[in-house]
């Protein structure tokens, strides 16, 4: 009976360990993650200047309303470099408060290269920041008990603030206060260059029709910034709380854009008509926020809290730095805050893009400058039987929502493509109806239309 007890023990405890790599193995029998002191490298400190002339956007490609202000400069520079300089084996320890000042960058290129699999280099990655994230921490620990300490790691603490242009207390008062901010503020965050060029490269057969669309809505075309933001411009990014697609829609918000979801396709999946909600979307909340800063932030954080801080500041002049400054709420965080200045960092990045990722245009399609056109099918049809293999391939490639082509779809399903169908077999909308009517709307059209089975 003993000897039964034991194994099981031994089982549990195997099964408990196996999950959690900190415990040095894992399931499917895969080498658990060593590191030595190769495998994090500190690089040296660059000046974040070095993109000053793509955010004063020297070829004035951008437009004048997503003008960076000195309010937004030092964020907008930080997320600028976190898009364009650090890929995602890199990361910034920096202040939560002042993206100004970054403690260190650090490379875990060297783990990469050792074939971890994704999810244990991850949690490996994350395991070492926190160690020099808490080492930092100490350091600035030490700092409000001696805020003149001049030991090595305090000096690169000090180097850190000089490098941001941050004036340092000279009083001792002030400069334990100073110091003991900094110690709660720490915060890790991963490059993202290689996601952001990933996303670039999946975005060239839209950006044709997403400039034209967004321009023909009256809308600024560097609102198409917003799908990088959300989801590095993945049609299949599906997070935690069911948003799905480029734009992350949830599916309630979907639902009063875009055809109801079912268990054969989800149309948020689609990167055309989910850019079509998003117009809708956005021109609905500029008319109510009236201003673009607070239009592109309750993309993220909805209307409800602005206009509530709108209220409290007893002004409709409020902009969105207004409400930075004065808002405690724990639901207006640091994503929040932070979401316009994202925002505005992508903008110049796309404005720059070729500069920035040369020649990630020699991966575009040969379809790539067309224009995407909306059609809906006249019948139920089984679309692999009613195209040929060039449309096919299409179809494919612009209709995520399309999952398995051996399925019979039901009449009015939208379809994207740059070429035309068969007029027989299906309806091409025009552009002022894609323009002024919502995509939940279009199947209206099929009314007066028959479906031929020839």
């Amino acid at each position: 009976m003993i000897a039964k007890y034991v194994t099981l023990t031994i089982l549990a405890l195997f099964f408990v360990t196996s999950s959690d790599p900190f415990f040095g193995f894992e399931l499917g029998g895969r080498v658990s993650p060593s590191k030595s002191e190769d495998d994090v490298v500190e690089l040296p400190f660059y000046s974040p200047k070095v993109v000053d002339p793509y955010l004063n956007d020297y070829d004035k490609r951008v437009n004048p309303v997503f003008h960076v202000s000195k309010f937004y400069y030092p964020n907008v520079r930080f997320w600028f470099l976190i898009y364009t300089r650090l890929d995602s084996t890199q990361v910034a320890i920096h202040d939560k408060n002042n993206l100004s000042i970054i403690y260190k960058v650090l490379d875990f290129s060297a783990l990469k290269k050792k074939g971890l699999n994704s999810n244990t280099l991850y949690v490996l990655q994350q395991k070492l920041s926190r160690e020099r994230q808490d080492d930092i921490r100490s350091t600035l620990e030490l700092l409000t008990k001696d805020p003149f300490n001049m030991e090595p790691a305090s000096r690169e603490i000090f180097k850190a603030i000089k490098n941001s242009g941050t004036e340092l207390p000279s009083e001792k008062a002030s400069r334990i206060s100073f110091f003991t901010k900094l110690r709660d503020h720490l915060r890790v965050q991963t490059g993202q260059r290689d996601f952001i060029q990933a996303g670039l490269i999946r975005s060239l057969p839209y950006q044709t029709f997403l400039k034209a669309y967004f321009e023909k809505r009256g809308l600024p075309s560097e609102l198409t910034s917003i799908p990088f933001l959300e989801s590095s411009f993945n049609p299949k990014a599906h997070s935690k709380v069911s948003a799905l697609g480029v734009w992350q829609f949830m599916p309630l918000i979907s639902s009063y854009y875009l055809p109801r979801r079912s268990t054969l396709m989800d149309y948020r999946s689609n990167v055309g008509l989910s850019s079509i909600a998003a117009a809708n979307l956005l021109f609905e909340n500029h008319k109510i926020m009236k201003k673009w800063d607070l239009t592109v932030t309750s993309y993220n954080s909805g209307t409800k809290h602005l206009l509530n801080s709108r209220r409290k500041l007893a002004s409709l002049d409020v902009r969105l730095e207004d409400i930075i400054r004065s808002s405690q709420s724990e639901t207006f965080g640091f994503a929040s805050k932070n979401f316009f200045s994202e925002f505005l960092a992508l903008a110049h990045v796309l404005a720059y893009e070729e500069e920035l990722f040369p020649g990630i245009r020699q991966t575009e399609r040969p379809d790539g400058e067309e224009n995407l056109q909306f059609s809906l099918t006249k019948c139920p049809m089984r679309i692999d039987k009613e195209v040929g293999a060039i449309h096919l391939d299409e179809i494919a490639f612009y209709n995520d929502h399309i999952r398995d082509f051996k399925k019979i779809y039901p009449r009015g399903t939208i379809i994207s493509t740059k070429s035309r169908l068969p007029a027989s077999k299906f309806l091409k909308l025009d552009d002022q109806t894609i323009i002024k009517k919502k995509p939940k709307e279009w199947s209206g059209y099929l009314k007066n239309q028959s479906c031929s089975t020839r």
